[in-house]
């Protein structure tokens, strides 16, 4: 083989290599993806929630001051 053979081979595992590398970096914005989506449904809060928060605050001021 040539230079150039040689090159080739060396170039096209390096390819090789970086599309395994990023085929594991998809996996792992997925599996980021959704723990983001379950943190995010854990946090939500609706209005009604929101209001009887405001309101238990604001109860708990009025009796320690």
């Amino acid at each position: 083989m040539t230079y150039e053979g040689y090159m080739l081979i060396l170039f096209g595992s390096v390819i090789v290599i970086q599309l395994f590398i990023i085929y594991l970096m998809y996996i792992r914005i997925r599996q980021l993806h959704t723990e983001i989506d379950v943190v995010d449904n854990k946090i939500r809060i609706t209005d009604t929630e929101l209001e009887n928060l405001i309101q238990r605050v604001s109860e708990f001021k009025k009796n320690n001051l």
